[in-house]
């Protein structure tokens, strides 16, 4: 065939192809894929022959063909009888499916929610044309064994048939993760980001989320065969973002993470915080500034220039964090305690994560923040914030190396001298915006403890002693957070209400607070806006032993 004719062709098949692979897959991303394998197939096969009788027959067969093989690529390894290879009738009339291929497609999928044994006893007898026998003597158990199987999988799949076909949210409109974090320490595999790298993952979790579910009805809501849900749920366990609730013979599951489902959020919390952001400036952050401007010696912090504009962006995460929360309870942290789950590979956190339509990008948030990132080598401590108001790497929480701080001191102790550290290290401090001009632009305080791990104490003791907390802001930041409370509650299943009841506490003292803040501070002019390489280097401080 030409190519401008296999061209014309292609684009007007395009389409079908597409709504062939989406009727098969029911997932987009696996519809495109497999759509675009069948379009390189049948333009090839339209260079590579001249005369096609029936155009739309032979495109169909290419697409069924490259369907079975697709699908065998997708369950190698998993141990599942591939009932989707099964020669399916050839009509001429193309993609219009008649009525009894549609109830082939819809048996298929019913054999995929059986169990392992009887998946491979029905795809024996049916589809092998094996024997009782035949099979018996293959598996390894009796005659009349398999005879059972048979008769219990004839009268799963007439039950199942009969009923009106399920249209459960997620086999039509799967969720997507966002926004996916941990509050603790990632292990050597990483965090809620690394395990949940597949949307089937993320799917079967939120599955499970409101209400416990075994392997079988979760297959079912997702609308893939059981044995793909089998193998992740394993996963899943065994590093506890899921929790086996039973050891019965079909045990049900329920997700232990934090996921915050976005479509059921309104914009009351943004609201409620923008009025708390107008509150803490009038009734304490202006105090703050005003004692700082009046500090000779900027309490004991420098940073290049020690521009105090610059100082007090990050002297805004210093009080958030220290001032008036409760982080010094004890309660607070036995709670945390027991909150978190212990990981198979060292890590320890909660896992959290939002989530959007698989078919719609989450909003961006202009007021996102991550946690407080702590930092503590032998030489120095650290703590960190990223928002909206940094300019550092994606990266995030990966980029906040360790080597990174132990390299920032030996320059500071080097005398600020680029031949203190490795040419990688200063490079890397120049491309960070940590060091400009063979300058400190990280704002740091020296340890006069001398004990490194006492560096974050060092922080906190600097802000008691020259902030004060009145009564009446206390008592609003108490208030507030029984206001979050109620607010959050139902909008989570009842096993996550204590950490949303922990998170709850100290709403007002979280990182997610800080550019509500700085927003209102810079609409009020308490503060100027930032210089690019300052946005590198905000929101961070070191404390070093001098």
């Amino acid at each position: 065939m030409e190519k401008q004719r296999a061209d014309k062709l292609i684009l007007h098949y395009q389409n079908k192809i597409f709504g062939f692979a989406l009727k098969k897959m029911r997932n987009i991303s696996q519809a495109e894929e497999l759509a675009s394998n069948i379009v390189c197939e049948v333009y090839q096969s339209f260079l590579n022959t001249e005369n096609i009788a029936n155009i739309d027959g032979y495109v169909y067969r290419i697409a069924s063909n490259v369907y079975a093989k697709y699908i065998h690529t997708l369950t190698v390894g998993r141990n599942l009888e591939n009932i989707n290879e099964i020669t399916l009738p050839f009509y001429d009339d193309g993609f219009d499916k008649p009525e009894n291929e549609e109830t082939l497609s819809e048996l298929r999928r019913e054999i995929g929610y059986l169990s392992q044994r009887q998946r491979t006893v029905v795809y024996m007898h049916y589809y092998e044309k094996k024997s009782a026998k035949e099979i018996a003597d293959k598996l390894g158990i009796s005659t009349g064994t398999v005879k059972w199987h048979l008769s219990d999988a004839r009268s799963t799949l007439k039950e199942e048939l009969a009923m009106k076909k399920y249209n459960d949210d997620l086999a039509v409109n799967p969720i997507k993760f966002s926004a996916m974090g941990h509050n603790g320490y990632p292990g050597i595999k990483g965090d809620t980001n690394d395990m949940f790298d597949t949307q089937l993952k993320q799917n079967i979790a939120f599955a499970c989320y409101y209400k416990p579910l075994n392997a079988k009805e979760i297959a079912r809501k997702l609308n893939v065969p059981v044995t793909y849900v089998a193998d992740e749920l394993k996963i899943l366990c065994e590093y506890g973002y899921i929790d086996q609730v039973d050891n019965s013979k079909n045990p049900k599951y329920l997700t232990n993470m934090f996921i915050t489902d976005s479509r059921l959020f309104d914009n009351t919390e943004s609201v409620m915080l923008k009025q708390a952001a107008k509150f803490m400036c009038d009734n304490f952050y202006q105090k703050v500034f005003n004692d700082f401007d009046r500090s000779q010696d900027n309490w004991g912090f420098s940073c290049d220039g020690n521009d105090k504009n610059f100082m007090k962006y990050t002297l805004v995460m210093l009080c958030t964090d220290f001032s008036y929360s409760k982080y010094d309870d004890d309660n607070y942290w036995s709670i945390y305690e027991k909150l978190k789950v212990k990981r198979p590979d060292g890590g320890c956190f909660i896992a959290h994560a939002s989530i959007s339509n698989d078919y719609k990008q989450p909003d961006e948030n202009p007021y996102w923040a991550c946690g407080y990132m702590t930092r503590a080598t032998d030489k120095n401590s650290s703590i960190q914030v990223d928002c909206r108001f940094s300019g550092r790497s994606d990266l995030a929480w990966r980029d906040n190396l360790d080597s990174d701080w132990d390299s920032l001191y030996a320059f500071i102790k080097g005398g600020c001298n680029p031949q203190a550290i490795t040419l990688e290290e200063y490079k890397r401090l120049c491309d960070k915006g940590y060091i400009h001009d063979d300058k400190v632009q990280v704002m740091s305080c020296k340890n006069t403890i001398g004990n490194p791990a006492s560096g974050i104490n060092i922080l906190k003791n600097i802000i008691h002693e020259n902030v004060s907390v009145s009564n009446e802001v206390k008592s609003y930041v108490n208030d507030f957070d029984k206001r979050q409370y109620e607010y959050e509650k139902d909008k989570y299943p009842p096993h996550i209400r204590p950490i949303v009841q922990h998170y709850s506490t100290n709403t007002l003292s979280a990182g997610h607070f800080i550019p509500y803040l700085i927003e209102e501070m810079l609409d009020r002019d308490m503060l100027k806006p930032l210089t690019e390489l300052q946005k590198k280097s905000v929101f961070s401080v070191m404390t070093y032993a001098d």
